[in-house]
């Protein structure tokens, strides 16, 4: 399928300038082409994901959309700035350990029952994961987990808890799944929604504390949806409670005192968490409180910028042996491909609209605007959350954003909300081991049938999207 589709690529981006036919928007024919050339190549994976990400630096000037000089600052913007502080920061929380005594705090108060010891880990990795990478804090969180069972299968004297473990290993991978929905650095797609805003509609971009406001209710309803469901397994295990209680203070008396420079990354991430939630105020219909760059003498500052703070404060204050926390070689283990990949859907943006084959695209659709608000989001949702099984899902928001903004504008749409609810829903791949990288580091630990992840994963599949829709429709008040 990958050879196939190597060559189907090229082929869709030289015919169908040659079939389509848009007399008002000249330009339109050929960024078509371009567009379903980076789907295909983006879905299938047949190369790199950011090869693909690079071709409208070649494609766009050879065929008049944009110049290199227009296209080449979307490959940097102001969004992967915040991207690039926010992952700086995390390999600061991973270097110092602080986020495994974050997550053996919470959980050494959470294992008097299996549901409590889900709960813990749920939460526990839940909140990991709106600050770090899901895949590190799955791998983080499993060793801890499997740390746990390993004490509990010794204590149960001989008893099944097979059905506890794959419950466990699963909570965790969802969890990190939904957790990376509570704020917009907690997982890429997030990013690609803001961008797509930015360009389609700067007055629609949310502000970190806008986001959190709805993703975090969000977040608290997914875990609730995944206990639920995990609860009705666990039922009626018989619980070796102790030994888990033993298990997590052996693990929090192994980390020992909290060193100076574990202090100072949990101030950076916390000052810069509440820089990022303050930065533009909260306002509301009766009442308006400022947010401190009102105070600065010129306008310009942004997330990006609070980012970059408190990325550099991390080269700059001491950790071990008086050298810095961080140093030249975080630069190196930045992922830069992602990067890449993200330039290239924000490009990917900007070619439609300039070429105009957004509005094209919006007059096509005009049907849309007959269905009802509510079936249209469920419907969005429902393919984001399948597609995302086969596909990367900053890919295919990358691919699907662009074109569902355009059907909301040329449809007078609810575009925020179009949008939420698919980027959000694009996080919600749950059913293969290989749609995720969480999935595939607990499938990958040989305690999960592969029947049970897709058993709970088609119900959290279904699930999930009607939650969202409920929750995104419920709170869209508080977004811009």
């Amino acid at each position: 399928m990958r050879r196939i589709a190597f060559f189907l690529g090229p082929l869709a981006g030289v015919l169908t300038p040659l079939l389509l036919e848009t007399p008002d928007h000249p330009h339109a024919p050929a960024m078509a082409g371009i567009a379903l050339w980076m789907a295909i190549w983006w879905i299938s994976e047949c190369v790199p994901l950011a090869v693909t990400a690079l071709l409208p630096l070649l494609a766009f000037p050879l065929t008049g959309i944009a110049t290199a000089k227009e296209i080449a600052p979307r490959y940097m913007t102001s969004i992967m700035f915040l991207f690039i502080g926010g992952f700086l920061i995390a390999q600061a929380l991973e270097r110092t350990g602080l986020h495994r005594r974050i997550a053996l705090a919470i959980l050494s108060r959470w294992h008097a029952s299996p549901f409590q010891i889900l709960a813990g880990f749920a939460l526990a990795t839940a909140f990991l994961s709106l600050w770090i990478s899901n895949t590190a804090t799955t791998m983080l969180m499993v060793t801890v987990g499997l740390a746990v069972l390993s004490r509990i299968d010794h204590d149960s004297e001989g008893m099944r808890l097979g059905g506890f473990a794959a419950a466990l290993l699963l909570v965790i991978a969802y969890a990190a799944n939904i957790g990376g929905m509570g704020t917009p650095v907690g997982t890429v797609p997030n990013l690609v929604l803001l961008e797509t805003l930015e360009s389609h509609a700067p007055h629609l971009k949310p502000t970190f504390m806008q986001w959190m406001m709805v993703g975090i209710p969000v977040v608290l309803a997914g875990l609730v949806v995944v206990l639920a469901l995990f609860a009705l397994r666990v039922r009626g295990i018989a619980w070796a409670g102790a030994g888990a209680g033993n298990t997590l203070a052996a693990e929090r008396a192994r980390l020992g005192p909290m060193r100076r420079e574990e202090r100072f990354v949990a101030w950076v991430l916390g000052l810069t968490a509440l820089a990022w939630m303050t930065r533009k105020g909260i306002h509301g219909e009766s009442f308006s409180i400022p947010g401190w760059s009102s105070l600065l003498p010129y306008p310009g500052v942004d997330d990006g910028t609070v980012a970059i703070a408190g990325a550099l404060a991390l080269f700059l204050l001491p950790g071990r042996d008086g050298r810095p926390i961080l140093g030249k070689e975080a630069f190196g283990r930045l992922p830069w491909g992602i990067l890449i990949l993200l330039g290239g859907g924000f490009a990917l943006a900007t070619g439609m609209q300039q070429s105009g084959l957004s509005q094209w695209l919006g007059e096509r659709f005009t049907a849309f605007a007959a269905v009802p608000l509510p079936v249209m989001l469920l419907l969005v949702a429902l393919l984001m959350t399948f597609l995302t099984e086969v596909t990367s899902n900053t890919a295919i928001t990358q691919v699907m954003l662009p074109i569902l903004a355009a059907v909301a504008l040329g449809n007078e749409l609810d575009l925020t909300l179009l949008l939420l609810a698919a980027t959000l829903s694009a996080s919600c791949a749950f059913m293969l081991p290989v749609a995720t990288p969480p999935n595939a580091i607990v499938f990958g630990t040989e305690r999960i049938p592969m029947q049970a992840m897709v058993r709970a994963g088609v119900l959290l599949n279904c699930a999930m999207p009607l939650v969202i829709v409920a929750m995104v429709i419920l709170l869209r008040p508080l977004m811009p």
